[in-house]
C-alpha cells in the first residue's frame, strides 16, 4: 500500500495584520481599569436617567444597582471575550427619556416610582424586543457593509460625545456660572487627567485612572476649599432597588397621552443600541481577531435587556468605552476581565452608599474625560500619508462630529452617506479605462487602399471611451463630464461598455440625454457592448454589438462623405483594380499574365467560400462586395474576425505555406465577387516569370505584415 505523505507545516507566526499585541495576562487589571470608567459613567448617567424620581430621594441607589445588576447578568449569561457591560449613554438617556414622559404624564394621579418603572421597564424592554428581532430576521448581517471609516468615526463620536458632557457638566454642577467654583471643579478635573497621563507614562501597564481618581478625590475627605463642591451622591441609607408596580399603574392614562413617544423612544434605542453593539464587535473582529456572530451577540444581549427593564433597571449591553479601556490594558479579549468587572460593580453598589457623598463630582468628570479620549482610536490622531487614507480620516471626523450633535443612527446614515459618495467618486474617477482620440483605433474591417488612405486622414474625428465597472447614478455623472470634457472638434464618439457589468436606471438616463445633447451640436454617439435591460432602457440609441462594429460603422459614414469624384475615380491601371495593392509594382504585362491565370467566383450573401481545417491554397481577392472571416460555420455565430472589403485579399497564409485554413469565410450582406488564384497556377506564372512572381510574393509578405502588426496592436489593447 502507498504511504500517504506527511501533512505540510506551514509557518503560522506572521501573516495576521493588525492584531494588538498582548500587554499582560492579568484580566484584574483590565477590570479595574475599566471600573475607573464605570464608577463615574454609570452614576453620572444613572442619576442623569433617574432624575425624574429624585424627590424620592432614590436615583443614586437606583443607578448604582442599574450599573451593577444587569451587566453581571450579562457577564453571567452573554459571555463575550473581550467585552465588559454596562448601561451605555444612549440607552440610559433615551430610559431617562421614557421615565420623564411617564411621570410628567401620571403626574394627574400622582404616579408612584414604582408604577413609574413599571411602564418605563415595559417600554424599554420593547426596545431590547425589537432589537432581538433584528438579530432574528438577520439583519444584524447588514453591519459588514458598514465601511471601518464608519465604524473609527462611530467610537470617535462616542469618545467626544462623553468630552462634550464633562465640559457641560462642570459648567452645570458650577450653577451655571462662570467663577471660583467653575474653576474649583475645572481644577479638580484637570488635576485627574494629568495625574493619570503621568502615572500612565511612570507605569504603563497598571490601571492609573483608578489610582488618579483616589488620590485626587482622598484630600476632600480632611480638607475643602471655601466653596461648596458638587458631591456625586447626597448622604443615604442602605436601599434595595425598587420593585416595580405593574397592576397598579396607570396604564391607560399614560399610553392615551405618551404612548406613541415612547414607542418611537423604543425603536429608536433599538436602532440606536444595536448599531454601537455592532460597529464595537466589528472592531473587535478587526483589531483582535475576535468573531462573534452578530445576531447571536444581538439576541442574548435583546433577551437580558428587556428582562432587566421589566425589573425597573437601566438595561446593560456591550460598552465599547469600558470595554476598549479594558483592551487597552490587558491587549487581548479575556472574559475574565468582564467578571471581574461585574464583581467589581456590585461591590460599589452594595458600599456605594457609604463612600459617595465624599467623592467631588468633578473628579468622576475627570477620569470621564480621560475615557472619551481614549475611546477616539489612535489611527485618527495620525497624520495621513495617502490621499485615500486622508479621505477616510475626513469620513471618521465627519461621523464623529454629526454624533456628537445629533445621535448615533444619524451619524451612521451621514457616514454611510459621505462613504457612498466617496465610493461614487472613485468609481467615477475610474469608470473610463481608456480613451483614444488620435483616429489610430481601426476596426478590422480589411480595405483597399486608397479608402485606407482617405480614413487614415480623418478617423481623427472619432473619439472612442472604454468604459469599465458599475454604470450607476453618480458614475454615470462623472462620466458624461469627462466625454464633454475630452471633445475637441470630434464629431462621432464611441462609448464601449462590454465592461459594464451592471447598470442602474439614471445611468441610461444620462447617456440618453448626453445623445440628445451631442445630436443638437452635429456629434454622433454610438454606443456597443450593451445587453440585456439597459439595452431595452437605451434602444432610442445607436447601439452596435461590439467595438469592432461600432468602429467600422464610423469609417463607412466617414467613407460616404467622399466626393462623387474620388468615389468614381477609376484605378491607376486595369491590373491593380484587379489585383490590388498586390499589383501595384508589376508592369501591365506582369499584370496581365498572372490575371489570366485567375478565376472569377460570385457568391450568394452568407454563403459559405472557406471552411476552416480545409487544405486548400487558393489566394482570394475581394472585387466587390464584402467576405466575413469568423470562427463559426453559421455566419450570425461566433467571433468575427475581420471584414474584408473591395481591393483586399484574403487567404494568404494557407497560400503561403499550405497550413489548413484557420477560419470560416462567408460572403457579405450584399454578396461577393471574387477572383482567386490557385497555388498551381502561381508556380505556373513563377517559372515564366520568375521576377514578375518574387514582387508579387513580395507585396504579399509586406502586406501580411501589416495585418499582423494591427493584430499585435489589438491584442496590446486587450491585455492592458
Amino acid at each position: 500500500m502507498k504511504q500517504a505523505p506527511e501533512p505540510t507545516e506551514f509557518d503560522l507566526s506572521s501573516g495576521v495584520g493588525g492584531r494588538t499585541q498582548q500587554r499582560t495576562n492579568q484580566p484584574i487589571v483590565g477590570a479595574a481599569a475599566a471600573l475607573s470608567v464605570s464608577i463615574p459613567h454609570a452614576i453620572g448617567l444613572g442619576l442623569l436617567a433617574f432624575a425624574p424620581l429624585a424627590y424620592l430621594g432614590t436615583a443614586s441607589a437606583l443607578a448604582l444597582w442599574s450599573a451593577a445588576l444587569p451587566g453581571a447578568l450579562l457577564a453571567l449569561l452573554a459571555r463575550g471575550k473581550g467585552v465588559v457591560y454596562g448601561p451605555s449613554t444612549a440607552v440610559a438617556l433615551l430610559f431617562g427619556g421614557m421615565l420623564s414622559l411617564v411621570v410628567g404624564a401620571g403626574a394627574a394621579v400622582s404616579i408612584s416610582a414604582a408604577q413609574a418603572l413599571a411602564i418605563t421597564g415595559v417600554f424599554a424592554a420593547l426596545g431590547f424586543l425589537l432589537q432581538s428581532l433584528i438579530a432574528w430576521s438577520g439583519l444584524a448581517r447588514l453591519a459588514r457593509f458598514i465601511p471601518v471609516a464608519v465604524t473609527q468615526g462611530f467610537a470617535a463620536g462616542v469618545g467626544l460625545s462623553l468630552i462634550v458632557a464633562q465640559i457641560k457638566g462642570l459648567h452645570y454642577i458650577s450653577g451655571g456660572q462662570w467663577g471660583a467654583l467653575l474653576g474649583w471643579h475645572a481644577a479638580i478635573a484637570l488635576a485627574v487627567v494629568a495625574l493619570s497621563l503621568v502615572l500612565q507614562r511612570l507605569w504603563p501597564r497598571f490601571p492609573t485612572l483608578l489610582l488618579a481618581v483616589i488620590l485626587v478625590a482622598l484630600p476632600w475627605l480632611f480638607w475643602a476649599p471655601g466653596v461648596e463642591l458638587s458631591m456625586a451622591a447626597d448622604e443615604a441609607v442602605f436601599l434595595l432597588p425598587i420593585v416595580p408596580d405593574w397592576w397598579a399603574a396607570p396604564w391607560g392614562l399614560v399610553l392615551d397621552q405618551v404612548g406613541f413617544q415612547l414607542a418611537s423612544l423604543a425603536l429608536l434605542m433599538a436602532v440606536v443600541n444595536s448599531l454601537e453593539v455592532l460597529v464595537y464587535h466589528q472592531q473587535l473582529e478587526s483589531e483582535h481577531g475576535q468573531h462573534s456572530p452578530p445576531g447571536l451577540v444581538l439576541g442574548r444581549e435583546g433577551w437580558v435587556g428587556a428582562g432587566c427593564a421589566l425589573l425597573g433597571l437601566i438595561p446593560a449591553s456591550t460598552s465599547l468605552s469600558r470595554s476598549r479601556t479594558a483592551l487597552f490594558y490587558t491587549g487581548t479579549p479575556s472574559r475574565r476581565a468582564g467578571q471581574w468587572h461585574a464583581l467589581g460593580l456590585i461591590a460599589v453598589a452594595v458600599s456605594g452608599y457609604l463612600w459617595l457623598p465624599w467623592v467631588p463630582m468633578a473628579v468622576l468628570m475627570g477620569a470621564l474625560l480621560i475615557a472619551g479620549v481614549r475611546m477616539i482610536p489612535p489611527s485618527l490622531w495620525k497624520r495621513p500619508a495617502a490621499r485615500e487614507e486622508r479621505s477616510s480620516r475626513a469620513q471618521a471626523w465627519v461621523v464623529a462630529l454629526v454624533f456628537v450633535g445629533t445621535s448615533g443612527a444619524l451619524a451612521l446614515l451621514a457616514g454611510l452617506l459621505v462613504a457612498t459618495l466617496e465610493l461614487l467618486r472613485a468609481s467615477g474617477a475610474h469608470a473610463i479605462r481608456r480613451v483614444h482620440l488620435e483616429g489610430k483605433l481601426r476596426s478590422r474591417h480589411v480595405r483597399g487602399p486608397q479608402d485606407e488612405s482617405w480614413l487614415a486622414a480623418r478617423m481623427s474625428t472619432v473619439a472612442v471611451f472604454e468604459l469599465q465597472g458599475i454604470f450607476s447614478f453618480g458614475v454615470a455623472a462623472q462620466v458624461v463630464e469627462q466625454v464633454r470634457a475630452h471633445l475637441n472638434g470630434h464629431r462621432c464618439v464611441v462609448l464601449d461598455a462590454s465592461r459594464v457589468p451592471s447598470w442602474d436606471e439614471t445611468g441610461c438616463l444620462r447617456l440618453i440625454n448626453l445623445a440628445h445633447e451631442l445630436h443638437a451640436q452635429n456629434v454622433a454617439l454610438l454606443l456597443c457592448g450593451v445587453h440585456g435591460l439597459a439595452a431595452q432602457r437605451m434602444a432610442g440609441l445607436h447601439t452596435q454589438p461590439d467595438l469592432d462594429r461600432a468602429l467600422e460603422w464610423a469609417e463607412e459614414q466617414i467613407l460616404a462623405t467622399r466626393p462623387a469624384e474620388v468615389q468614381a475615380q477609376p484605378e491607376q491601371a486595369t491590373q491593380v483594380s484587379a489585383l490590388g495593392e498586390l499589383g501595384a509594382e508589376l508592369t501591365a504585362s506582369q499584370g496581365a499574365a498572372l490575371q489570366a491565370r485567375m478565376r472569377s467566383l460570385r457568391f450568394a450573401p452568407g454563403e459559405l467560400i472557406i471552411r476552416q481545417g480545409d487544405l486548400d491554397r487558393t489566394l482570394l481577392w475581394v472585387k466587390a462586395g464584402t467576405v466575413t472571416l469568423s470562427t463559426s460555420e453559421a455566419p450570425d455565430q461566433g467571433v468575427r474576425l475581420s471584414v474584408i472589403g473591395a481591393g483586399a485579399v484574403f487567404g494568404e497564409m494557407a497560400f503561403l505555406n499550405g497550413m489548413a485554413r484557420t477560419a470560416f469565410a462567408h460572403a457579405g450582406s450584399d454578396g461577393a465577387a471574387l477572383n482567386t488564384l490557385s497555388w498551381e497556377q502561381f508556380q505556373a506564372w513563377r517559372q515564366s516569370d520568375p521576377e514578375g512572381a518574387l514582387l508579387f510574393v513580395t507585396a504579399l509578405a509586406r502586406m501580411g505584415i501589416r495585418r499582423l502588426g494591427a493584430t499585435s496592436r489589438e491584442l496590446r489593447a486587450a491585455m492592458e
